[in-house]
């Protein structure tokens, strides 16, 4: 999608100057660095954690980010870090699922589809929320599935969804998912 993360802005100059600093010192204490020239940092986490959970490693992925739910397996797991008041999360299949309404994690990304990500600025369909989206998913299997039998959706959403505004939607997202 051209658009995805276009309205990212800059990044600050603190975290410039600290990142090569922070280098220096995992180098020190001989920790590894990953790195892959062209690809986001979440790109390499969570290629390395889904390798390391079909390798049969318990692996968590640190990070509040609602992108990563797509990624949870039984032995691929989240842990958000607590913030404020809010303790850490440990968050697995069941946990992403409760938490969605849904059937597998996987169905998380045709979530964000649905809704939009403001972060990423994908636009998602114009009036369909998370609670929408998380509605659809438990009805439908996939974005996909959505577009093969409509029949469930009824009235503006319908038209919104087939017709008038997620054209975006299946024309980036479908064509290039995974």
């Amino acid at each position: 999608y051209p658009q995805y993360k276009a309205q990212r802005e800059e990044t600050p100059e603190d975290i410039r100057f600290s990142v090569p600093v922070i280098k220096d010192i995992l180098r020190a204490y001989n920790i590894t660095i990953l790195e892959v020239p062209g690809y986001e940092a979440d790109d390499v986490i969570g290629t390395i954690a889904l390798q390391a959970g079909n390798q049969g490693m318990l692996t968590y992925m640190m990070t509040p980010d609602k992108d990563y739910g797509q990624l949870v397996r039984d032995n691929v797991l989240i842990y958000k870090p607590g913030l404020g008041n809010k303790p850490a999360e440990k968050m697995g299949p069941a946990e992403i699922c409760a938490k969605y309404g849904i059937k597998s994690p996987k169905q998380v990304i045709d979530i964000l589809g649905l809704m939009g990500d403001a972060v990423d600025n994908v636009p998602g369909c114009p009036g369909v929320g998370e609670k929408t989206a998380c509605t659809l998913m438990q009805t439908y299997d996939s974005i996909e599935q959505i577009y093969e039998d409509p029949s469930h959706i009824k009235g503006k959403l319908r038209e919104k969804i087939l017709f008038v505004t997620c054209a975006v939607i299946r024309k980036y997202y479908i064509d290039n998912k995974e």
